[in-house]
């Protein structure tokens, strides 16, 4: 039976009907799909079915339901009866959504629990189709919804809340094809988690996981065959590159809606400290506390990953080589970085549970967390002692915090570092007296 719309006066109808995916015809509505959008093919929550390729997609998504609204858009040969409208108050001009049958919940089968990196992982994968897609329209000229993105930056935080390591380690396994969606994840997942360790407010911690995902929205400016080369760019394919950050901020201004911030940090996280970055060359606090940390998380994912023209370098490596970029980032901000992610790179001083200092000497790559150390100084004792090397994990002696040579041992620091490090440190025969911190 047909099911037809009755509008009442001052009232705008909305009739929710379920539908068998297989029924779904072009010119229908689509309110929402069985199992939400971490589901769905699509990244727009709400959308009329217009093209052949688009019923396609949804009937080879493995989506057995589908939720049409009847007042936006085509309904099925033989609908559901409609039910009743509310009655409206006198003059009233207000929205009356009938009741949803809510599509059928699945079967599910009794499983183990899923792992850290189980449960992170399907984030990454639900997100991917979803800024794939975003980005994909992008390229064709459309407008961005912003609010498709809002589930997206929520599954993202409730992801790195509830085990940021997982997160942050799935992000860094991509494959060359889905690097530039996979990077926006990753990116924001190191927003997040880089900000609620500098404890901003909630909402500057959702609206910069936003930020990170639109990014690199410029890149969908850029020829994709340029993004693919597989070799180093020339120097006139390098300035067409350069030209990203102003085009998602021209992207992202003329669709509207977005916070401040994520236009902030879209057209500045190629900036750096000293002002030699671009597009502007600003430096030093002409940035934003936001764009001098996108800047870091950019570099960060960007360098530990797989890339066409070179190799991932480990996190202890990538952060080393971060460290030795004189005038690329604010450093205490990268100091923040590092301890936020709990990665402590080759030649960081540490603190251990034990109250002892130690410079890192090795990382692991299987165990980021639990570097090769080289313990040199009692803290209680305000002593040197005799350097030996341990592996700093939680039954040995894990790392309690990072800590800064200057700050201990002023100046000589370098010196006595280098020396740590190469093997050929003597500890002093007396305690030190100055320059050192309990």
């Amino acid at each position: 039976m047909c099911c037809k719309a009755v509008p009442l006066r001052g009232v705008r109808i909305t009739v929710l009907v379920t539908i068998k995916t297989e029924d779904a015809r072009l010119g229908m509505y689509v309110h929402a799909v069985a199992g939400g959008w971490m589901t769905s093919p699509f990244w727009r929550r709400h959308f009329v079915l217009e093209k052949p390729a688009d019923l396609q997609k949804l009937r080879e998504g493995g989506i057995a339901e589908i939720v049409i609204d009847l007042s936006k858009g085509a309904g099925p040969a033989a609908a559901p009866l409609q039910p009743a409208a509310a009655p409206a108050t006198a003059g009233e001009d207000r929205d009356v959504t009938s009741p949803v049958a809510e599509p059928s919940a699945p079967v599910r089968r009794r499983r183990a629990a899923l792992t850290p990196e189980e449960r992170a992982q399907a984030v990454v994968d639900a997100s991917k189709v979803i800024v794939q897609s975003m980005f994909d329209e992008v390229r064709l000229g459309r407008a961005i919804d912003v609010q498709a993105l809002t589930p997206v930056t929520e599954q993202i935080v409730a992801s790195v809340t509830r085990d940021a390591a997982a997160m942050l380690n799935v992000t860094r396994l991509k494959t060359k094809d889905e690097y530039t969606y996979v990077h926006s994840i990753a990116v924001a997942a190191l927003l997040i988690h880089f900000a609620r360790t500098l404890n901003l407010p909630e909402d500057e911690v959702s609206a910069l996981g936003l930020a990170g995902l639109l990014h690199d929205i410029g890149k969908m400016a850029v020829p994709k065959a340029l993004l693919d080369k597989p070799g180093k760019l020339e120097p006139p394919e390098m300035a067409v590159l350069r030209h990203h950050p102003e085009k998602g901020h021209a992207l992202l201004s003329a669709g509207g809606g977005l916070p401040a911030v994520a236009l902030d940090v879209c057209l500045h996280h190629h900036e750096r400290y000293d002002g030699r970055g671009y597009p502007k060359g600003l430096r030093g606090e002409q940035l934003s506390l936001a764009a001098r940390m996108s800047s870091i998380c950019d570099v960060y994912d960007a360098v530990t990953s797989q890339r066409p023209y070179k190799r991932p370098w480990s996190p202890s490596e990538a952060l080393s080589r971060m460290r030795s970029w004189n005038g690329h980032f604010d450093t205490e901000l990268l100091d923040r970085f590092i301890e936020s992610i709990g990665i402590h790179p080759v030649g960081a001083l540490v603190r251990l549970q034990s109250s002892r200092l130690a410079l890192v000497i090795a990382g692991d790559d299987a165990e980021p967390t639990q570097p090769r150390v080289r313990v040199f100084y009692d803290i209680p004792a305000q002593r040197f002692i005799a350097a030996h090397d341990l592996t700093a994990t939680v039954t040995v002696d894990p790392i309690h915090r990072g800590e800064s040579g200057q700050r201990w041992f002023g100046e000589r620091w370098e010196t006595l570092a280098a020396d740590i490090l190469a093997g050929q440190f003597g500890p002093p025969q007396q305690a030190m007296s100055k320059g050192v911190l309990s």
